[in-house]
């Protein structure tokens, strides 16, 4: 879903509805947890961070200028 909204944020709310079809609960921390496994899996230590988080908004995944 990040990619497919490249250069655009992604609300936590829109990943739960759309990758999960789950309704938002505000207490749950589960996309933050699935982010950090993802970020684990695909980013190199000592380069810059492919995913990025717009604190209050959500993650976005944007080109390099």
């Amino acid at each position: 879903m990040l990619l497919k909204n490249k250069n655009r944020v992604v609300s936590r709310i829109d990943i739960l509805e759309n990758v999960w079809e789950v309704d938002f609960d505000m207490g749950t921390n589960v996309i933050d947890v699935y982010i950090n496994y993802l970020r684990k899996k695909i980013e190199i230590k000592g380069m810059p961070k492919i995913i990025k988080t717009v604190i209050g908004m959500g993650y976005i995944i944007k080109d390099e200028i």
